[in-house]
């Protein structure tokens, strides 16, 4: 008799299954749809970096952190994706035509990584045997990818980091020479494959390959075609210097410009007014012993504004961003001069202008490396 009841409840516990699950069919016909999920991939951020810097220059150590990668999804979908224990200090000097794994994390399979941001927290200088900190001239970095489609069980991207070390020096109201340093970054950046597995390993340094060194001459050449200088100006009014710079993209990509440098040779000058040098009176107008041959600027909108590398780090920075299809002009109208709160630069600021006649190189930086050739105007 117990037997019996059992299969009744049984077969009524079936029947009830199969109205619930006939329910949800109804209501919602892709519930049991299998998964659409996708296996994770290997993936790495690794840094190469052939620096430009100063004679005796013998040590440029970067501190990074906060890296995040831009990820588009099979669905249409995107979003940041924070990698995880994403700091570090790097010896740039070590990596001429090497690479070094500074991140490893997984993403899933045949997914896009289009766009890569870091940011530098710090970077050191050893020059002539003296240790400098050094003055970013952009502290967040945000790069487009070339080549970005994942479809490796390993795989990783590829920045190379290409920064100028410029070395600005001036005297002080003793005549002593002092120099400082700022930190110019121009990056471009590639997927890659044929990765090793102990590249896996964060802070593993391997020889760039020829095929690596090619895909980021490529990547060089494609950024420099597609971003180009248009147009520029320079001119000189008193102390006035008015620098305008006409940038067009056209690529299929968006750029981001940090800044660009001024370079040729400048006049410095300062007016001292009862005060006081090696212990004497000077009036008048003392002409500087030491020229700046090197003018960074950083970009805010559409505006630039000279640094110099200290005290700078509260000045107001916004990396251009320009889409496809798009121009802007960057400008600067201005006097530009070292302020005597400075640390440094004692009494007067020292003001520094372009010689009308010579001719200078802007260099912009960001996304690629393009230059543009100017004659100073009066």
């Amino acid at each position: 008799m117990a037997t019996k009841w059992i299969l009744k409840y049984a077969l009524a516990a079936v029947l009830v299954a199969i109205v619930v699950i006939g329910i949800v069919l109804y209501t919602n016909p892709t519930s049991l749809k299998p998964s659409q999920t996708s296996a994770a991939t290997s993936f790495l951020v690794m840094l190469t970096d052939p620096p430009i810097v100063p004679t005796g220059t013998t040590m440029l150590n970067l501190t990074y952190t906060n890296v995040t990668l831009h990820v588009a999804y099979t669905n249409g979908t995107a979003e940041w994706l924070p990698a995880t224990n994403a700091s570090g200090t790097v010896d740039l000097f070590s990596l001429i035509n090497f690479s070094q794994t500074i991140v490893s994390t997984t993403i899933p399979n045949d997914t896009t990584v289009d766009r890569i941001q870091f940011t530098i927290a710090g970077v050191q200088a050893v020059v002539n045997g003296t240790m400098y900190n050094v003055t970013t001239l952009s502290n967040t970095l945000v790069m487009s990818i070339a080549n970005s489609q994942v479809n490796q069980t390993l795989s990783g991207v590829l920045i190379d980091f290409n920064p100028t070390l410029v070395q600005i020096q001036a005297t002080d109201a003793n005549g002593t020479l002092v120099d400082y340093y700022v930190l110019v970054p121009s990056a471009t950046a590639v997927v890659v494959t044929s990765l090793s597995r102990e590249q896996i390993k964060v802070g593993t340094i391997v020889e760039l390959g020829q095929n690596d060194r090619e895909k980021l001459v490529r990547v060089v050449e494609e950024f420099s075609n597609n971003l180009t200088i248009a147009s520029a100006s320079l001119s000189v009014d008193g102390n006035v210097t008015s620098l305008n710079v006409t940038l067009v993209n056209n690529g299929n990509v968006t750029f981001r410009i940090f800044g660009l440098t001024l370079h040729g040779e400048f006049n410095a000058t300062r007016t001292w007014d009862d005060d006081y040098r090696m212990g004497e009176m000077i009036r008048g107008v003392f002409v500087e012993r030491i020229h700046p041959d090197t003018i960074p600027f950083k970009v805010n909108g559409s505006s630039l504004t000279p640094i110099f590398g200290i005290d700078d780090d509260d000045m107001d920075s916004s990396p251009l961003t320009l889409a496809p299809g798009q121009n802007a002009t960057l400008s600067f109208s201005c006097v530009i001069e070292l302020q005597p709160n400075m640390g440094f630069v004692k009494g007067p600021a020292m003001v520094v202008t372009p010689i009308v006649g010579d001719n200078y190189t802007v260099r912009l930086m960001g996304q690629g490396f393009q230059t543009f050739s100017v004659t100073a105007t009066g």
